[in-house]
């Protein structure tokens, strides 16, 4: 029965039900993560802790704004068009993500001595400067070159500069968990910042993927599908990472 509305549905709209699966098995990832983040930060009510909490926070609402956004495309047939519009909130929520997870990598990974003079500054306005394009983009504002007509998607020029700025973020956290990896002194240590140091890995490769399907003329390619499975897969390495379950502390021999 389901199967049946389903396709029904795909013969009325552009968006195959596939899409929504993939959508819809991160959004579930990132909320559970987001929920337990609120639970630790409630506990310990730490800098880095709520970094962290508010930087997955609004992932976590960057998923469910692309996901309601499409599944209303979807169950009405593209009559309700507003998936594009659902796209760039999604982008700007992202971008206040990594904004706040550098502030976390800055928390937890330097000190006064290794700390880069203005860099948290740097990273912040860069992401700013994107932010300030979206919202002239939402709101369907030109501004040339940077912005192609009102009700498309964000230009190419505002997307790679998105994509380099993100990318920075997570490098610099890949490497600081990385020599943190090599440095712990016990397994688990290491086994948590090895998980951290997949997930910058993995972020990265949602923006490449997402970033080859954005080039494809076709529509839904099979880049857009791996882009979520990474996002997902990034959503459990970050749980295991940063929450330490119990099974991995059994796992690893910790306490």
């Amino acid at each position: 029965m389901i199967s049946e509305i389903l396709l029904i549905q795909q013969q009325i709209s552009e968006i195959p039900p596939l899409a929504l699966i993939a959508e819809g098995t991160a959004l579930l990832v990132y909320t559970y993560l987001t929920m337990n983040l609120a639970s630790k930060w409630k506990s310990t009510r730490k800098n880095a802790t709520r970094n962290l909490f508010l930087s997955f926070a609004f992932y976590f609402l960057a998923v469910l704004m692309l996901f309601s956004t499409k599944t209303t495309n979807f169950l009405t047939g593209d009559q309700i068009d507003i998936s594009t519009v659902g796209i760039n909130i999604g982008y700007a929520f992202s971008l206040l993500g990594n904004v706040f997870l550098y502030y976390f990598t800055e928390d937890i990974f330097f000190d006064e001595d290794t700390k880069i003079t203005n860099l948290r500054e740097v990273i912040t306005l860069a992401n700013g400067i994107t932010l300030g394009f979206l919202m002239i983009f939402i709101f369907q504002l030109q501004s040339a070159p940077f912005l192609e007509l009102p009700g498309e998607y964000i230009s190419i020029h505002l997307l790679i500069w998105h994509v380099i700025v993100s990318t920075v973020g997570f490098l610099i956290l890949l490497v600081k968990a990385f020599q943190a990896t090599i440095n712990s002194n016990t397994r688990l240590a290491r086994g948590g910042f090895f998980m951290i140091s997949l997930t910058a890995v993995f972020e990265i490769l949602v923006f490449v993927f997402f970033f080859l399907d954005r080039f494809s003329p076709e529509g839904y390619t099979y880049w857009y599908f791996i882009a979520w499975l990474t996002a997902s897969i990034a959503g459990l390495s970050s749980m295991i990472g940063y929450l330490m379950p119990n099974w991995f502390k059994r796992l690893l021999g910790g306490n």
